[in-house]
């Protein structure tokens, strides 16, 4: 019985699945995957944002260990960002848009384009 039941609620959730990625792409005209991962995107720049801004709330209170949790959350949230950004970018810029495609941005390598992103990078740094 609990299997019976099981089953019939893995079958709800891929029906409101379907129904919810069906609304996206019909609203937002993107494929659910690109609406995912830029909203991944969004949502990963923005909680390290807030992260930051927390951080300096803990050290205007001179709580150090919160502000340094906080921190390192800002961090994370900034690598999911960036794993997501480039993600988005092999598949908006490859081949048909596939995954798997050759990397492609704005005519020019994905190695070229990771090599000047990370020389501005430096640059910023060195201000």
């Amino acid at each position: 019985m609990a299997t019976a039941q099981s089953t019939q609620k893995s079958k709800s959730r891929s029906t409101a699945r379907t129904a919810r990625q069906s609304d996206t792409e019909e609203l937002s005209g993107e494929r659910d995957e690109h609406y995912n991962l830029i909203s991944v995107l969004y949502h990963g720049l923005q909680g390290a944002d807030q992260c930051a801004l927390y951080a300096e709330d803990a050290d205007d209170a001179g709580d150090d260990e919160l502000a340094e949790f906080l921190r390192n959350c800002g961090r994370q949230q900034a690598e999911v960002a960036k794993q997501a950004k480039q993600l988005l970018m092999q598949r908006l810029g490859g081949a048909g848009g596939k995954a798997g495609g050759a990397a492609r941005a704005g005519g020019r390598s994905r190695k070229a384009s990771d090599e000047e992103e990370d020389e501005v990078e430096e640059d910023d740094d060195d201000e």
